[in-house]
């Protein structure tokens, strides 16, 4: 039972990392229209940034961290100038095509730059084993990386409601038609959305790579439980986005132990499908009603 419990709050850990890659998704879907299919290789090429800061230029991570946040933010807004924006009136599926384009172009550089050595064993940001609560451990990265899922969402709820910027970007996506008819800069909090996105991942790739070694495909294994987290919480909900994330790694983990890796994953499949056959639009999802 024990182990089965320690499953179970590892599982919020990495759901709570689900969670985040699946909240800068359903951030952009809802400002843009567009499904980023390649957060997962944004996160990646951040955490191999500030992996050759540490280890190319001998910087401590705590150190390396911070510059490859900055410089993922900075190549998130670079993308969506170049990819993103030009020729927007082609349609959201040409958009959505072209991350996924821009998804495998990554992921063909960092095999070329990083590939041939991959996986790299990645600094940990915290040592020990964890604490011990009554018979069940609870890891030190584990408890690490809930502290910072809860940090992000308590900022990002800040940001939402009591700032200015906050609230352009409720806006934006709530209401897009309308809040650029009432003279919202769209254009640069489409960018300013995308550098957020980009920050968000590499703030996962840093905190998964520890324990899942880092290599160019680290992410995607990870983005099939993240999106159905996403349908499972609501496509268009971001409290939704975390929750279903969370239920999804608890579950997976749990049936992990109890059988095997092979057995989570179908898991994982089983749940999609019946959640896009009996509520598509999720746990929190709004369903949107269509004019005949």
């Amino acid at each position: 039972m024990d182990l089965y419990i320690s499953a179970a709050i590892s599982g919020v850990a990495v759901g709570l990392l689900y969670g985040m890659i699946g909240f800068a998704i359903v951030m952009l879907y809802k400002s843009t229209g567009v499904a980023n299919f390649a957060q997962g290789t944004l996160a990646t090429l951040g955490a191999f940034v500030a992996w050759a800061l540490v280890t190319d230029a001998g910087l401590p991570l705590l150190a390396a961290v911070p510059i490859a946040l900055v410089a993922s933010g900075v190549f998130g807004i670079i993308v969506y100038f170049l990819v993103i924006r030009p020729r927007a009136s082609a349609g959201n599926l040409n958009i959505t095509v072209r991350t996924l384009g821009l998804s495998l172009l990554l992921l063909a550089i960092m095999e070329w730059r990083w590939g041939a050595l991959a996986p790299y064993r990645y600094p940990t940001i915290v040592q020990g084993e964890g604490i011990q609560i009554a018979s069940v451990v609870l890891p030190a990265q584990s408890l690490l990386i809930a502290a910072v899922a809860a940090v992000i969402m308590v900022l990002l709820w800040a940001l939402f409601r009591y700032t200015r910027a906050g609230l352009s970007f409720r806006a934006l996506a709530e209401q897009p038609d309308t809040a650029r008819l009432l003279g919202l800069r769209a254009t640069r909090l489409s960018a300013a959305t995308w550098g957020l996105s980009a920050i968000l991942g590499t703030i996962v790739g840093v905190l998964l790579a520890p324990s899942a070694f880092l290599a160019p495909a680290m992410m995607e294994p990870y983005l099939l439980f993240t999106f159905t987290g996403i349908v499972l919480g609501g496509l268009t909900s971001l409290p939704g986005a975390l929750l279903g994330s969370v239920i999804v790694g608890i579950i997976s983990n749990v049936t992990i132990v109890a059988f095997n890796l092979e057995a989570g994953v179908l898991v994982v499949f089983v749940i999609l499908l019946i959640v896009m056959l009996l509520r598509p639009q999720g746990l929190l999802g709004k369903q949107e009603a269509v004019r005949l």
